[in-house]
């Protein structure tokens, strides 16, 4: 026994500190504060930072820390061997204490006692554990002067004292007990007025009294105060109770007192036992998990044992409900018996129901009288194999902590079902068969909404109640809380809900209804593991991706993989984790949303984690980039990576990482940058934008590389802010934000001459020659890429001058430098063919095939693309692929196929619309414009370049807006409109004039297409 067992604890009321009968002052405020917090959370560590909070709130003064260490060493000085009370736990302190030291646990203990008296029958005894623990209190905790985390703190242990004050009243009305309960309810209820448990109890008391019109009137007092007041009525069951009342039920009488009989316990006469929860009447979905469960095996086949199923699943998952919903199905194929216990293995603030308190339960509930139950456990268990023995009996046992808890309470006879809960895969239970419950379908989802809401209220906003869905991530236990307080607000819409719960850090708050809660179902499984397995959880789940591997959980835990794959296998048991796919690890949404409200006290660790998580992310991306854009320049402002060290990926390979991982990765540039680790943000911002240009995912490319900028600028680093800007002004140029991506590029270009970076500077003047063509800038665009591509092969860029000289082939072929846009492409295609950038390669050929049909070469054009449609293939981008088929409709055009020109056009337009490229759009509506003029569909043309010219105008693209006055002056002149076919020629002529274009014949604004 601890040696200084007689120094004692009083937090139920003021506090008081005790040695033997000499009271101890704590001294100050500071002191009181301090040592109440630590009391409150015995046994755990109390950070520093929280007790600052709990004595100065939001206002803590400069030498705040100081003072709490102050304050500890004071209280040490003060209370009897205060070092072994108060210990030092980084980052902070703990309580250490006996049971009997402090009148907190005291009090729980004997409301744990109470329970599993009350379970076995033994009222008296549980009533008296109740007084005694109820007796403990001299007040609110610490007189109520704590201040508000300390209030909020107590808040849960007031909340007890009140159940516990409720369930004492009860127990003792089941006792018989009535006048002499009426002044204590009385006062109870004055104290607590909309408490209706407490309000029921006193109308049962003087029912029983026979005071039935004062009962009624106490209903009639709190109604009207209810109405008044709230504005609401009483509850369902308060009101059923006063019905009851009213028409004087005779089930409302005092209960006869209970005698022990002298049966054998096996000798059961009578009436069989049910003991199961009622079903819920709405109850949903589940249609293959209640099949398995209700086609087990017949209890009159050849088995010589019970017959076990174990459903398992997260908290909030709906394991009783349908068990009990299973049960009530399945009772009449077991005649002897229907039985349900709550081993409660996961409840909060009780302990698990140890295996003899279960049996009790058990054995009581198949008639054996309470002095017939043996004292220890294995006498109980050789009782209940007698009295189970040749009986058909279903037993629900819910809520198992272990297979530990469960073995002992199997039935011996071979004809019964046992059906068992866990939030724990159970797999060391012998001969059980399991049962994991995902979560609902979406269908089933929405249903339970309407089962509970009301049809009509769904059917009114059907896309709201499909949202209410996703926000609550299909776990039955939040959409029922969803669901019951919309019940309970009709004001409200489900729209209105949905927009509280959007809110990540308020979504727990908002997931509560009465004592039904989503943080607490998830907190007890939390609460259950072992502090290290807590730790592991929280670092994992600062992950912020969709999914993750075990590569990745072993950087965030900073361990191997085969010990990182351990960590996720326990996760997954206990249903804190899901793998949907072997190997693919994520979190539910509420239990990420869950681990965010956890207290951060590790802060050096999740940083580092972080970090190392940010390293995985850059290794990995480089090696995928380094197999699909092995070209692309290297530079060294790059984070440290230890991609070379690892085995190469194949691009394949590299291709299915992308697919899985691009996501994640974007998701980790935001983390990143959170975390001050700016270079890797940006870093990782890069290598993704080239995957994301590729496959055409154009505002998360913009959105990345935007953040990137942010991040180069946070962390000074010239090369890093010029890299980032040069993405940046791609990524612009493919959102058609053509002026934001020039005043990149010219910043880019700007900071490169100035640092004398010919390689990066060559970059710039790349994406500025781009942006250039693309507003109409045609000559300044050619000096830009001419000497970009120039100075690539200077530097042995291959990759980079290809790409240059694809765009100059295509801005000479815009001026209508027809030759030179034809070696210049040719050249490019050949680039990107040797360094094997099939991208680069189609944008060649397809610029390429324009500059052949600038020279009527409609044969050389049409190889071009051809080759380029090939090639599109395998890279899966819709935006290379709409415009080659927009090039390919041209040239059917050209050579006199206008039909076949149409599908490849309209092709065209719909790939363009999928990834939302105002450009391209603009562009095949333009030549399905022509091809409808060549058919003589004069009016539809119209239309097409009339869409064209406002997509062309509102981004300034002016080569199209060209084109589209041309189209429209042809087609209205065709049309018989003279005069506005001429306001479009002029137009046209102003248009090319500002780009500086020739009047040759193709590029003349009067002249047809």
């Amino acid at each position: 026994m601890h040696p200084t067992l007689h120094v004692r604890f009083h937090v139920l009321g003021p506090l008081e500190i005790w040695a033997g009968d000499r009271r101890i002052r704590p001294g100050g405020p500071i002191n009181e504060r301090v040592l109440a917090m630590l009391l409150l959370e015995a046994g755990r560590i109390v950070p520093v930072s929280r007790l600052v909070e709990a004595v100065w709130e939001e206002e803590p003064p400069p030498t705040a820390v100081h003072q709490v260490r102050k304050a500890v060493a004071d209280l040490r000085r003060r209370i009897p061997s205060g070092h072994e009370f108060i210990v030092t736990a980084p980052p902070g302190y703990r309580v250490m204490l006996e049971d009997g030291q402090w009148d907190l646990r005291m009090f729980d203990i004997r409301m744990r006692r109470a329970q599993e008296a009350r379970a076995e029958g033994l009222l008296e005894n549980a009533v008296m554990q109740l007084r005694a623990g109820l007796d403990a209190w001299r007040g609110p905790i610490l007189g109520g002067t704590g201040g508000s985390l300390i209030d909020a703190a107590a808040a849960a242990w007031e909340e007890k004292r009140l159940t516990a004050t409720e369930q004492c009243f009860e127990l003792r009305l089941e006792l018989g007990e009535s006048s002499g309960l009426i002044g204590e309810l009385r006062e109870a209820v004055t104290a607590h007025p909309y408490r209706e448990v407490l309000r029921g109890h006193l109308l049962l008391a003087l029912y029983r009294a026979g005071r039935q019109a004062e009962a009624l009137e106490e209903y009639t007092r709190l109604r009207t105060s209810l109405a008044e007041e709230l504005g609401i009525d009483p509850g369902p069951k308060l009101a059923a109770l006063y019905e009851r009342i009213l028409r004087a039920d005779p089930e409302l009488d005092a209960p006869p007192v209970a005698r022990d009989t002298a049966e054998p316990p096996f000798a059961v006469t009578g009436t069989l036992p049910c003991t199961l929860p009622y079903d819920l009447a709405d109850f949903t979905g589940r249609h293959e998990e209640i099949q398995r469960l209700v086609t087990a095996p017949s209890p009159t086949g050849d088995r010589t044992s019970p017959h076990i199923l174990l459903v398992d699943g997260m908290g909030g998952s709906g394991k009783t409900a349908l068990v009990v919903h299973a049960a009530h199905r399945l009772a009449d194929a077991y005649p002897d018996g229907q039985l349900y216990v709550d081993l409660r293995g996961f409840t909060p603030g009780e302990e698990p129901l140890s295996p003899a308190t279960a049996l009790g339960v058990l054995l009581r509930a198949m008639g054996v009288p309470g002095k017939s139950v043996p004292d220890d456990v294995l006498s109980r268990v050789a009782l209940w194999r007698v009295t189970s023995a040749r009986r058909r009996l279903l037993l629900v046992l819910d809520n198992a902590v272990d297979a530990a808890q469960v073995r002992p309470l199997l039935p011996a006879s071979p004809g019964s079902l046992v059906l068992i809960t866990s939030r724990v895969r159970l797999p060391e239970l012998e001969g059980a068969e399991g049962l994991s419950l995902g979560l609902l379908s979406e269908e089933d989802s929405v249903e339970m909404v309407r089962s509970i809401l009301g049809a009509d209220r769904v059917a009114a906003e059907p896309d709201a109640a499909a949202h209410l869905v996703q926000l609550c991530g299909r776990l039955p236990l939040a959409l029922r809380v969803s669901a019951a307080r919309l019940r309970k607000r009709p004001h409200w819409t489900l729209r209105h809900l949905t927009e509280r719960l959007g809110d990540d850090s308020r979504i727990m708050g908002e997931l509560e209804s009465g004592d039904r809660s989503v943080a607490t179902a998830l907190r007890m499984s939390y609460d259950a593991m072992k502090p290290e397995h807590r730790a592991h959880f929280r670092l994992l789940s600062l992950y912020p991706g969709v999914d993750f591997a075990v590569p990745v959980a072993a950087a965030l835990l900073d361990t191997d993989p085969h010990s990182a794959e351990r960590v996720l296998e326990y996760l997954l048991d206990v249903h804190l984790l899901q793998e949907f796919e072997f190997g693919r690890y994520s979190f539910h949404d509420l239990v990420h949303s869950f681990a965010r409200t956890l207290p951060v006290d590790d802060t050096p660790q999740r940083s580092a984690a972080v970090r190392r998580l940010a390293a995985r992310m850059v290794t990995d991306l480089e090696r995928a980039c380094d197999a699909l854009f092995p070209g692309r320049v290297r530079y060294g402002c790059a984070p440290p990576t230890e991609a070379a060290a690892a085995p190469a990926l194949r691009p394949e390979e590299a291709q299915r990482w992308f697919a899985q991982e691009w996501r994640n990765v974007v998701a980790v540039v935001h983390l990143a940058d959170q975390h001050g680790l700016h270079r890797h943000a940006a870093w990782l911002s890069r290598g993704v934008g080239f995957h994301l240009h590729a496959q055409n995912h154009f505002s998360d490319f913009e959105h990345t590389a935007r953040l990137a900028v942010d991040s180069a600028r946070k962390e000074g680093d010239p090369e890093l802010l010029c890299v980032s800007l040069i993405n940046q002004a791609v990524a612009q140029w493919q959102r058609d934000l053509f002026q934001e991506g020039i005043a990149s590029a010219e910043e880019a270009l700007e900071i490169a001459a100035g640092r004398e970076d010919p390689r990066t500077e060559a970059a710039c003047l790349s994406r500025l020659g781009v942006l250039c063509t693309s507003v109409g800038r045609l000559r300044e665009a050619v000096g830009y890429l001419a000497r970009a591509s120039e100075a690539h092969r200077a530097l042995g860029s291959a990759r980079e001058e290809a790409q240059a000289l694809a765009n100059l082939c295509f801005a000479r072929e815009r001026l209508g430098c027809l030759t030179e846009a034809v070696q210049a492409g040719q050249r490019a295609a050949a680039l990107a063919r040797d360094t094997g950038d099939a991208g680069i390669e189609v944008t060649a050929l397809a610029n390429l095939s324009l500059a052949h049909l600038g020279l009527e070469r409609l044969e050389a054009a049409a190889e071009c693309l051809d080759r380029a449609r090939t090639l599109c293939g395998p890279l899966r981008a819709p935006a290379l692929t709409s415009l080659v088929l927009c090039n390919l409709a041209e040239t059917e055009l050209r050579s006199g196929r206008p039909d076949t020109a149409h599908e490849y056009a309209v092709d065209s337009l719909d790939l363009a619309r999928g990834h939302g490229s105002q450009a391209r759009q603009a562009a095949a509506e333009n030549v399905l414009g022509r091809i409808d003029g060549a058919r003589g569909e004069h009016r539809r043309s119209v239309d097409r370049h009339q869409a064209a010219l406002v997509r062309a105008t509102g981004i300034g693209l002016r080569t199209e807006m060209v084109r589209a006055h041309q189209g429209l002056a042809q087609s209205l002149r065709a049309l018989g409109d003279g005069m506005a076919a001429d306001g479009h020629v002029l137009a046209a002529r102003e248009h090319a004039a500002a780009m500086a274009l020739g009047t040759g014949p193709e590029m003349d604004p009067a002249a047809g297409p």
